[in-house]
């Protein structure tokens, strides 16, 4: 598997935030008012989270080889 580099995990975020701005989470009833510090720290926990699987399958596919 490819390394992540910086560039592309600030490019992936943006593609997020273009694809679920804040007015389309608040929609959701957990997060109606959700602040743009909410928001933010929400995306930067769905980042870490997405990098943590990438990383598991990258070990897990390492071990298999």
């Amino acid at each position: 598997m490819q390394h992540i580099n910086k560039e592309n995990i600030e490019q992936a975020t943006q593609r997020v935030k273009k694809r679920l701005p804040i007015e389309k989470i608040r929609q959701i009833p957990k997060y109606r008012n959700i602040s743009p510090e909410g928001y933010n720290q929400l995306i930067k926990n769905a980042e870490t989270f997405s990098l943590l699987v990438l990383e598991a399958i990258n070990v897990q596919d390492q071990n298999i080889i």
